[in-house]
């Protein structure tokens, strides 16, 4: 227990500079996690590495190594507390280098994330790009890392809508091919699911609502779609 006082202690300046504005943003940035301890300080050994990205229009995606991407808004409340809807951390401290947070599960210390933690998708000028004519092709999970807009004047990303993940099984009796996850939807319970793959490479979706997202690319465990201006960019990852 002395151990964690004599950490607030030193952290103390800082959090006090946090707390000031209200209620506390934190700037677009990446984050990872380099030391783990328990609430009474002991070091935890661990190879499950989190990874933060606060993102523009408070939104966030987040990770442990090799373990599922979750992305949506954030919120972060007068007392410091950090809620991303599937987990929540008090931020202890915060400065340029260094990101503190806790809960009930111990003490998190993350530094800038400088590395080239996901390589993005970039189709190669010389890269051919096969036809996507069958959703056999796109069979399996896939989850979103990282979007772009047309439009980027401002506004608050819609997470009931913008698309978390997708789970591609191919033909069925019940006539779903699949389904899309949204920001909001818990694991077992998606918001759409796939009824087609059109010719024109658009898959056909149904559920909260009728929407159509068009494939740009699917090959080389890589997926590209494009919906109302929004591109989103996925992965298998294993």
């Amino acid at each position: 227990m002395r151990k964690i006082l004599v950490l607030l202690i030193l952290l103390l300046p800082v959090t006090a500079l946090c707390s000031k504005h209200k209620p506390m943003k934190i700037p677009v940035s990446r984050w990872r996690e380099v030391k783990r301890m328990s609430l009474d300080s002991a070091i935890i050994p661990f190879t499950d590495t989190l990874f933060i990205s606060f993102q523009k229009k408070d939104s966030f995606s987040y990770h442990n190594k090799d373990g599922f991407i979750y992305n949506g808004s954030y919120t972060i409340n007068d007392d410091s507390l950090l809620d991303f809807g599937t987990a929540r951390y008090k931020v202890v401290a915060r400065n340029p280098d260094l990101l503190v947070l806790t809960n009930e599960t111990g003490i998190f210390l993350l530094n800038k994330d400088l590395s080239d933690t996901v390589r993005l998708i970039v189709i190669e000028k010389d890269e051919k790009i096969s036809p996507v004519t069958n959703i056999d092709q796109m069979i399996g999970h896939w989850t979103v890392y990282k979007r772009t807009e047309k439009d980027q004047t401002g506004g608050t990303i819609d997470v009931a809508t913008t698309i978390r993940s997708l789970y591609i099984t191919g033909p069925s009796t019940d006539g779903k091919q699949g389904y899309i996850f949204s920001g909001n939807d818990p694991s077992n319970s998606p918001s759409w699911y796939i009824k087609s793959l059109g010719t024109d490479q658009a898959l056909d979706c149904d559920g909260k609502n009728r929407r159509i997202v068009n494939v740009k690319k699917c090959q080389k465990g890589e997926m590209i779609l494009e919906e109302n201006g929004i591109t989103y960019y996925l992965k298998q990852f294993k």
